[in-house]
């Protein structure tokens, strides 16, 4: 399996009440928990696949009768059972593997060329979808105080590993204010009033706000931002916020290519 030589194969765990397991279920269920640990949970044999090309994990959980066919790196492994994934996981069907990872420090964005800020996203499939889109049209990301936890079980599950490998960072609106200035940034806010996205051609660098459906975006972002929208068809007052910023991101990287 390519381990190191250090890992130490444990034995089968069977009891709900084991502090490892435990610990993974508190992982997933609580934030401060997991920023206090440094470490998330994740799950699912194709996002481990992936993850292990490039990290190290912390602990592996394997259903018994399961044989990883791809290589990885860990501090501790451990056979258990469906019934135990399960648990951990919060998923009725859970794939026979999961694993515990250290969270990916956070970048410098200042010097990107295509910033995407999601101010209050709280839903985390949005969330989740959108740093998956960011990942592909090449976006790194500021995410606003406010916003779902990054390590949300769903929100990770909605990004598909794409939390790991974008350049990313979050702070207050101090922080972004900070940023935006340091970076020279031509800031544009979606806005269902704003003028059409086909006349707005930015220069480069440039940074994307996204905000809440409900309460849209901090008046900062408003005061500073030119606003752009997407035209659509009435009775449609607006789109998804995933698939408005998944159009923002797709359109504005094509025209700075």
């Amino acid at each position: 399996m390519g381990l190191f030589e250090t890992n130490i194969l444990m034995s089968y765990l069977s009891s709900l009440q084991h502090p490892l397991i435990k610990h993974l279920v508190k992982l997933r269920r609580n934030r401060a928990y997991r920023y206090e640990q440094k470490t998330v949970l994740i799950s699912g044999i194709k996002l481990i696949r992936e993850l292990s090309q490039k990290f190290f994990f912390k602990n592996i959980l394997i259903e018994k009768t399961y044989r990883p066919l791809f290589s990885y790196k860990a501090q501790q492994i451990h056979t258990t059972s469906l019934a135990i994934l399960e648990k951990i996981t919060g998923l009725e069907a859970p794939e026979p593997i999961a694993a515990e990872i250290y969270m990916p420090t956070f970048q410098d964005v200042k010097s990107s060329k295509r910033l995407l800020i999601l101010d209050r996203v709280v839903d985390p499939g949005n969330l989740g979808t959108l740093l998956r889109t960011a990942l592909a049209f090449d976006w790194d990301v500021f995410l606003l105080e406010g916003c779902v936890d990054l390590y949300n079980d769903k929100a990770l599950r909605a990004a598909k590993g794409a939390t790991f490998f974008l350049n990313l960072t979050q702070g207050d609106l101090i922080n972004l204010q900070s940023l935006l200035q340091k970076g020279g940034f031509s800031i544009y806010a979606a806005d269902a009033k704003g003028d059409k996205i086909q006349k707005n051609l930015p220069e480069k660098p440039i940074a994307l706000a996204l905000g809440n459906e409900s309460h849209g975006l901090s008046p900062f972002i408003m005061q500073h931002a030119k606003k752009i929208a997407i035209p659509v068809k009435k009775p449609v007052e607006s789109l998804n916020v995933a698939i408005a910023g998944a159009i923002f991101m797709y359109l504005y990287r094509a025209k700075n290519e």
